[in-house]
């Protein structure tokens, strides 16, 4: 039987759902020890809390990342050898918390999980946090070029548009200055009666 983590690191990236998960995994494993990281504005506001057993301050900055924590500090959260670490995420993907992934990795928990806003997690890896962070870095990237090819095909379309309407009146021009002749249509006969 797998062993139950004991030592709960949470980083509080997303407020919203901190509560329920606090009791999710109070659930799942009775009697942890959880650590709360989270910016040195909102500390008081968990020092009363029960469901945290500690809390950890990072400097208040707009994002939570291992460069804003510092290597000190990431050095203290690995020797105090968490089992779990979590990351939260306000939105079900993830999307745009590949920062507070990367610091739950560098903790060097046993195991790290993001929990996200319906109550369920998914396991995170260096590949799944590298490929998020990838895809978070490279979406504007692919809004502009999804902009420019839109715009090129916009232009193309345009002038094709005007191309083949300046051949039409340079046609239709030509077309009515010349006379019609037109010939006469052939006589019909009668059918000749064949005698049996």
């Amino acid at each position: 039987m797998e062993k139950q983590p004991k030592k709960i690191l949470v980083i509080r990236s997303a407020t919203r759902i901190l509560n329920q998960t606090l009791v999710s995994l109070q659930e799942e494993f009775p009697g942890c020890h959880i650590t709360v990281l989270l910016p040195h504005s909102v500390k008081e506001s968990l020092k009363q809390d029960q469901k945290v057993n500690e809390v950890l301050i990072m400097p208040d900055q707009r994002r939570m990342n291992v460069s804003s924590y510092g290597k000190e500090n990431i050095r203290r959260l690995q020797e105090m050898n968490f089992d779990l670490a979590v990351s939260l995420y306000n939105i079900d993907h993830g999307l745009g918390y590949s920062n507070v992934d990367l610091l739950a990795l560098a903790a060097k928990a046993k195991s790290v999980r993001g929990y996200n806003s319906r109550g369920t997690f998914v396991k995170v890896t260096r590949s799944t946090a590298v490929k998020k962070s990838f895809m978070e870095k490279t979406s504007f990237f692919w809004v502009g070029i999804n902009y420019i090819a839109t715009s090129f095909l916009f232009i193309i379309i345009t002038l094709a548009l005007i191309g083949e309407w300046f051949f039409r009146l340079l046609f239709r021009k030509k077309h009515t200055s010349a006379k019609h002749v037109f010939a006469p249509f052939p006589s019909v006969r009668e059918p000749v009666k064949v005698r049996v």
